[in-house]
């Protein structure tokens, strides 16, 4: 294992949720309640930022939101507000310094206080530090750097303030934004992280994710445009940016992995059919089916997929061939970490083989086992130590083969956008560049198969056209995502460099 992996992370993957209702109201109670619905986004921490008629209440802490919003602390801060935002928390740039933990706070020059949470990852944003007249902590992160950045914006409105920064700021980005009794919403020119607007009776609510709105009876109105902004106020929703000229670029990832099974995308990036969205379930099932196509393992005794997030896909794929689906491999909620995602626990990658069969359990029925043909569906092999110990365990019960189906193509680059990716030198696929001989033998298994990219694609995009390339690395660019774990080609450079299609 590489010396650097158990490192802490730098980059984040956050959820967000607001509520809003034009009279001061409780609403505390509704906020987490739809917060539950993005948890699986962020299990670090998680914040909130309440406006009463008082000022603002802030909270924050780390931990599971049921460990920072205790009965204690809920009837401590529950007040009647105009708005609110809470953030959960998967890693923080820069560490847990107060600064870094959101949502964030910031006074601008004649006192009034920004609110700012963030999804995603700005860039370079440290280059802006010297436009902003005051001492900044070390190690702040880039959400606290465009906090400090729109306090101290030039504009004769807060409208005019939070258009001039973002178009200063280049990056991946879902942004809630408070100021005064408004709540703003945005996201960047090629939309790579999700966000969505809704209602709750006179409420205005706004979240990563459908389930969201779910889990409080909300409805889902539509997805924010890539790139643009919109202003909730005692007027109503205005919108005050009506979006980028820009190209669709929707985190591939985002379907594959951290999003619920029961939550709802835009297939084509036109987010304002809700009742014509796909469920990530439903797009699941069809990497199986496509894997099934591709990689056919007709022989097996049973498929079993890695709870949760590789279940769709491996019933998708035993469907598809008529195979025995079999739950043979369990997940513990009730084990002590049982809510942390194994890619997601990289602060403590030296003690995950350990973890791994604390978490998930194998039926201990030996005949299953004995012998057994065995295809395991997942959605993704990142670094490769979770598949092994699970490789090591099913033969250790018997099994004669080991066979792994996986929904994302080969995670070969670090991702820049948001992702807890951060070298190449962590990431299996690119330690045996691509060859998927070494990545079998590595994890010790019979064989490994990866969906292909047009193969995921097209299971994103249902009955849309797939559109062909050129140039092979620009694939999933050409068809409304970012595969850049996989190409090496993103929306967004390093440096700030956003896209454009030759063809648009």
């Amino acid at each position: 294992m590489p010396k650097n992996m158990s490192e802490k992370i730098i980059q984040e993957k956050c959820g967000l949720v607001a509520v809003y209702s034009k009279e001061h109201g409780h609403q505390l109670n509704i906020a987490i309640l739809a917060a539950v619905g993005v948890q699986h986004r962020g299990t670090h921490g998680a914040g909130t930022v309440l406006k009463t008629k008082r000022g603002l209440v802030q909270h924050i802490g780390k931990g599971l939101l049921r460990e920072v919003f205790t009965k204690k602390v809920v009837k401590k801060i529950r007040q009647k507000s105009k708005w609110l935002i809470i953030h959960t928390r998967y890693g923080t740039h820069g560490g847990y310094l107060r600064e870094n933990l959101q949502p964030c706070i910031c006074k601008s020059p004649k006192g009034e206080k920004i609110v700012v949470a963030h999804n995603g990852q700005f860039i370079q944003m440290e280059k802006f530090l010297r436009e902003i007249p005051k001492k900044i902590p070390k190690k702040v992160s880039d959400t606290y750097i465009f906090t400090e950045l729109l306090a101290h914006a030039k504009g004769n409105t807060w409208n005019e303030k939070i258009l001039n920064t973002l178009d200063k700021v280049t990056g991946a980005y879902a942004l809630l934004i408070g100021v005064g009794d408004s709540l703003y919403a945005a996201r960047d020119p090629h939309g790579v992280r999700p966000l969505s607007i809704g209602s709750l009776r006179s409420k205005r609510i706004i979240a990563s994710e459908t389930h969201a709105f779910d889990k409080i009876g909300a409805k889902v109105h539509r997805e924010l445009k890539p790139g643009e902004v919109v202003k909730i106020g005692s007027s109503g929703v205005e919108v005050i940016r009506r979006g980028s000229k820009l190209a669709k670029h929707f985190c591939d990832f985002e379907w594959a992995y951290f999003s619920r099974p029961d939550s709802l995308l835009p297939p084509n990036g036109e987010g304002d059919r809700p009742n014509e969205w796909l469920s990530i379930n439903h797009f699941r099932e069809g990497c199986g089916e496509a894997l099934a196509k591709e990689f056919p393992v007709k022989n097996a005794t049973f498929v079993v997929g890695i709870p949760d997030s590789g279940l769709s896909m491996a019933t998708g794929y035993a469907s598809a061939l008529g195979l025995r689906y079999r739950q043979a491999i369990v997940r513990d909620h009730f084990d002590p970490e049982g809510d942390q995602r194994l890619f997601m626990r990289d602060d403590q990658i030296k003690r995950i083989q350990k973890k791994v069969l604390g978490k998930l359990s194998l039926v201990p029925e030996p005949r299953i086992w004995k012998d057994a043909i065995v295809v395991i569906g997942d959605d993704s092999i990142v670094r490769g130590n979770v598949s092994a110990e699970v490789t090591k365990a099913i033969f250790l019960m018997g099994a004669r083969e080991v066979h792994w189906i996986i929904g994302f193509p080969p995670v070969m680059k670090p991702c820049h956008l948001g992702v807890s990716i951060r070298s190449e030198e962590e990431l299996i696929a690119a330690r045996h560049k691509g060859r998927i001989a070494g990545i079998t033998r590595e994890i010790r298994a019979t064989s490994v198969h990866y969906i292909s990219n047009e193969g995921f694609i097209k299971a994103r995009l249902r009955n849309l056209p797939f559109k062909t390339s050129e140039n092979p690395q620009e694939i999933f660019l050409k068809n409304g995502g970012c595969g850049g774990c996989v190409t090496g080609n993103y929306p967004i450079s390093k440096e700030g460099i956003y896209y454009k299609d030759k063809t648009e």
